[in-house]
Formats: structure tokens, C-alpha cells, sequence
């Protein structure tokens, strides 16, 4: 297992796939899903800022079986924006997910940045866990139906200057 920084070919399309295969399953999600995914993704490399932007990749051979990414150029009051976290679920218990949360914040505090937001939804309580261990708290629920499945999506941040975790 290696965790990689930057864009690798196959990195954009397995990404989208990545978050098609997981969400059908988790919660019925549709192509609506995994093309909002993808398209974000490529929205995402399309302006990607090596200085600014972080974008990791785990990776078993070639294969990539998981990603984040920050969101670093675009800060908004809320700072910077954890995107694109997922792992495969082939590669779930082994402690990959909190390796890359964990190397995507010290990125973040390395660089400086005071606050780190996400967007996810309730209904997926590892997720959660993982991001309430790392000190991310909620701060807003929205109603949301993107997702061919309605859901509730939830704002999470993470005061890094205040001490985070």
C-alpha cells in the first residue's frame, strides 16, 4: 500500500467509480450520484493547484483504492475543503481512511491553514466517527436530495489553529 500526492492517470474516472459503487450500495444512489461525483472531480483537477491543493492517492499496485483531497485554493470562511474522501470497501478496516484524513490534515497544518470544512451525510456512521475522532464537528444540516436518494447532508469543521486533532 503506497498513499501518493498529485494526479496519476485512471485517478479522475476511478475516483467517480469509487463513489458510484460505494453510495449505490450504501443508499441506493444512482448515475445522478456518480456523475455529480465525477464531474466535481474533474472540476476539481482541472484547477488544480499543486501549492495550494492536495490531492491523495492509496494505492495497492497500481490500483487505486482510496482518495482525499483539499481543497485549498478556494477558502471560504470556513477554510479549506476536505473533497473526494473514499475508500474501497474491499479496503475498509485496515486503517487506510484514517491514514489519508490523517496525512490530508497535517498537509493542511503544515501549510498553515486555520480550518478545514466537509460536506457529508448522515446515514454513514464509520464516516462520521472517523471525522468526530479527528476533532470535526457539525455545524449545519441541510435537506438534500442531489443525491437520486434524499438525504441529509451535514457540514462538519475542524478548527486546526483552535488545536485539532
Amino acid at each position: 500500500m503506497a498513499i501518493r500526492c498529485g494526479y496519476e492517470p485512471g485517478v479522475v474516472g476511478r475516483v467517480g467509480e469509487l463513489h458510484g459503487r460505494y453510495y449505490a450500495k450504501a443508499w441506493g444512489a444512482g448515475a445522478p450520484f456518480e456523475i455529480l461525483a465525477t464531474r466535481d472531480m474533474c472540476a476539481f483537477m482541472e484547477g488544480y493547484d499543486p501549492a495550494r491543493d492536495l490531492m491523495l492517492g492509496a494505492y495497492a499496485g497500481e490500483r487505486l483504492v482510496g482518495s482525499v483531497a483539499i481543497l485549498g485554493r478556494k477558502q471560504s470562511p470556513d477554510g479549506a475543503q476536505l473533497r473526494f474522501f473514499i475508500v474501497d470497501p474491499h479496503w475498509h478496516g485496515r486503517g487506510l481512511g484514517k491514514a489519508l484524513l490523517d496525512r490530508a490534515l497535517a498537509w493542511c497544518r503544515e501549510r498553515g491553514v486555520g480550518r478545514v470544512f466537509l460536506w457529508t451525510v448522515d446515514g454513514l456512521p464509520a464516516s462520521r466517527r472517523l471525522y468526530e475522532k479527528a476533532g470535526f464537528r457539525i455545524v449545519e444540516r441541510v435537506p438534500d436530495a442531489r443525491y437520486t436518494v434524499p438525504r441529509e447532508s451535514l457540514k462538519m469543521v475542524l478548527e486546526l489553529a483552535a488545536g485539532g486533532h
